[in-house]
């Protein structure tokens, strides 16, 4: 558990090395066990001897300060929550059991409510569009190799230029994989001619 050692010595964050050494001295006078009977004393007191000692090394406190800082900004987000939400959501920073067995449901419900969509979901939807995507990538493919052998065979642009077909092959060989791979009018056609 994290003190809060500013308010153990009662002291604002900003207190400087004085007003720290005051405080403690104050605090330490009321909790020593000599003095105070109690039968805690001694369990403050050490705690208060804490503070002190984080407080008053420079490294000590500024990574004091982070963690103290971390708390307040998870406690600020459950209270946003809490507002946000209503009173079912408990202020705490830390996730409980039956909020971990919430998130476990979720997830699981969330497995089995979602399913992304294949390509045979495409083609049962349209199958017409589904093929006409690929007929049209095909097209395109064989336009962008005729265009760049032609227009490097013309000296039009340099040789390096036909590295472009690339692409067009690509996007044909793409394109017969998408029609060939379903069982359509188009494919058992072209299955057809190639007996």
């Amino acid at each position: 558990m994290l003190y809060d050692y500013y308010k153990i010595l009662d002291i604002p964050r900003t207190a400087g090395l004085n007003d720290i050494k005051k405080a403690y001295r104050s605090k330490a006078k009321l909790v020593h066990p000599d003095i105070n009977k109690s039968e805690k004393a001694n369990e403050i007191f050490i705690v208060v001897g804490e503070a002190y000692d984080i407080l008053t090394d420079e490294n000590k406190r500024y990574l004091y300060d982070i963690k103290l800082n971390y708390i307040d900004s998870e406690k600020q987000n459950a209270e946003r929550k809490k507002h946000y939400y209503g009173s079912s959501v408990k202020n705490d920073s830390f996730t409980s059991a039956s909020n971990a067995a919430f998130q476990n449901e979720y997830t699981n419900f969330s497995k089995y409510s979602y399913k992304e969509k294949t390509d045979a979901d495409y083609y049962k939807k349209s199958p017409f569009l589904y093929n006409m995507f690929f007929a049209c990538g095909m097209l395109l493919g064989f336009i962008i190799i005729i265009v760049t052998i032609t227009g490097t065979l013309k000296n039009y642009w340099p040789f390096p230029f036909v590295l472009i077909s690339i692409t067009g092959g690509i996007l044909v060989k793409e394109g017969w994989k998408g029609i060939m791979g379903k069982k359509t009018i188009l494919s058992r056609t072209v299955k057809w001619f190639r007996k």
